[in-house]
């Protein structure tokens, strides 16, 4: 973490003009100095949008270069994407490493700073808001630096995923013991709270539902802990509807960044979309992608090399599906972020359920509830349509793409007779119902297995191979010069070489 100033002169280049919104905010979040009680709102809105890298030079740069790609949500068509061939761009993901450690981080430690000893439903908020950033960043790396981030050192060492991991439950269990203790009446932040306006019994929902997350994360790693803090979760409230869904306001100046990318022509419906939502007549593709040129929605393979994309007009923008209507550059300023969707919950609890814990339903109808959920949220009202695709013994499509590919997978969306069957059908439904969040997407592809998705066309990264999927970023080139004895010293804690093969603690 040396070279600080150098790291932030980074950030500040690829965001000049960015999270506007925010002027307010008149305390350098690098200095650790003190807020104000007028400061405070604003700095906790900066560190919301900043921690979900609203802001659309960092959502290309840590999102749809990156995860959104390798969860299949989105194929790229423009040959310079070379991440799409599980390339790690160093001048492209530097952003999102120093987007956290010099700015969403910093801000956010002042706040929680700030408040520790007056305001204590408005530090429990900022609490559930500390483990949502950490974890997105545990599950990018593994290892990663925590214990001591913030501290104004120049060079801090590495924490263990597991113990990281260990300590986001426990700030959970901090949080969570103020918030339902609270007067329900209060609002912190107000207005400035992007996502629920102060609401605490929002703020307790969305705690106990990222406890499930995090819960179902480390069932591999750690069976009883997963179980116990999936009861816990559950016994404590999560979202159980659409009116607890959590999406963070934009504005003028903090605009929604897929929404401003959607003209750039490059993120195109993956063929594994295609061949999943065609199959299952799934009546949310019109809603996550818009027809080609043709009329018709139409994917492309991940990772097809420049003369592949070159060979064939069917892998022309024209030719292929951009994001939804909701998604277009005149909504940008109006169309909320995705923090975290109710019917993720469901999923969530039907997994557990089939894992033999107490998660308040059977596996069935928590599943069968996940994708009600999610259809009723993506504006699929008419019940009979909800009801025939729940129903559905049609399976994925082969598809007419440049690879003529073949079904992507074979389960349907009825619930199966054996646990293996109903294990894959939950993670694919949830995996539909997660979009557009490719961070939480590739996250659970990676822990699961599942779906099936298609392999990349060809990796350019050495260290992963076809038919392979890429498993974490590997350390910042940058970390290496100016920080390597730390850098070095997290070997052990990965559990193998510093590889993008190298599977993190929860997914061994």
């Amino acid at each position: 973490m040396r070279s600080f100033t150098y790291i932030l002169a980074v950030l500040l280049i690829m965001t000049a003009g960015c999270t506007k919104r925010f002027d307010q905010l008149n305390t350098d979040p690098t200095t650790f100095s003190s807020l104000t009680a007028a400061t405070i709102p604003n700095a906790f809105a900066k560190a919301e949008y900043q921690g979900i890298y609203g802001d659309p030079g960092i959502y290309e740069l840590a999102r749809a270069l990156f995860p959104d790609l390798w969860s299949q949500f989105f194929a790229n068509v423009d040959p310079n994407v070379k991440t799409d061939r599980y390339v790690i761009v160093q001048d492209w993901i530097i952003s999102q490493w120093s987007s956290v450690y010099t700015v969403t981080w910093p801000t956010l430690k002042q706040v929680l700073d700030a408040t520790a000893k007056t305001q204590p439903e408005a530090n429990a908020i900022a609490k559930v808001w500390k483990v949502y950033i950490w974890h997105y960043q545990t599950d990018f790396y593994g290892p990663v630096p925590y214990f001591q981030a913030g501290l104004g050192t120049l060079s801090i060492p590495y924490d263990s995923q597991q113990d990281i991991y260990d300590d986001l439950f426990k700030t959970l269990d901090s949080a969570v013991t103020v918030l339902k203790g609270a007067n329900a009446s209060l609002t912190p932040y107000g207005n400035n709270d992007l996502i629920f306006h102060g609401s605490i019994p929002a703020w307790t929902k969305l705690a106990n539902s990222l406890r499930l997350r995090l819960a179902l994360r480390i069932s591999k790693a750690d069976a009883a802990r997963g179980k116990a803090e999936a009861e816990k979760a559950v016994a404590d409230g999560v979202m159980t509807g659409n009116g607890d869904n959590a999406f963070m306001d934009v504005g003028p100046n903090s605009v929604n960044g897929l929404n401003q990318m959607s003209p750039w022509e490059g993120a195109r419906m993956s063929a594994s979309m295609e061949s999943y939502l065609k199959g299952y007549n799934d009546p949310r593709m019109m809603e996550y992608y818009s027809p080609a040129a043709d009329g018709h929605y139409h994917g492309v393979r991940n990772g097809l090399t420049a003369a592949q994309l070159g060979a064939s007009g069917k892998n022309n923008p024209d030719s292929t599906s951009n994001v939804g209507p909701r998604y277009g550059p005149d909504s940008q300023a109006t169309n909320k972020l995705t923090v975290m969707y109710a019917a993720e919950s469901f999923f969530l609890r039907a997994e557990g359920a089939l894992n033999g814990w107490n998660m308040g339903d059977n596996a069935q109808h928590l599943y069968e509830q996940g994708i009600r959920v999610s259809m009723q949220q993506w504006r699929v009202t008419d019940n009979t349509v909800i009801d025939d695709y729940i129903s559905g013994n049609s399976t994925p499509i082969a598809l007419s793409d440049y690879l003529s590919s073949d079904p992507v997978a074979n389960i349907p969306v009825k619930f199966g007779a054996t646990e293996a069957i109903q294990r894959q059908q939950i993670a694919t439904q949830k995996y539909l119902a997660l979009f557009p969040d490719g961070i939480e997407a590739w996250a659970e592809v990676r822990r699961t297995g599942w779906p099936v998705l298609y392999p990349v066309a060809n990796s350019d990264n050495p260290d992963v191979s076809v038919p392979n999927m890429i498993s974490r970023f590997s350390f910042l080139d940058y970390e290496y010069q100016t920080n390597r004895k730390a850098v070095q010293a997290a070997a052990p804690l990965l559990g193998g070489p510093d590889k993008a093969s190298t599977k993190v603690w929860w997914n061994k």
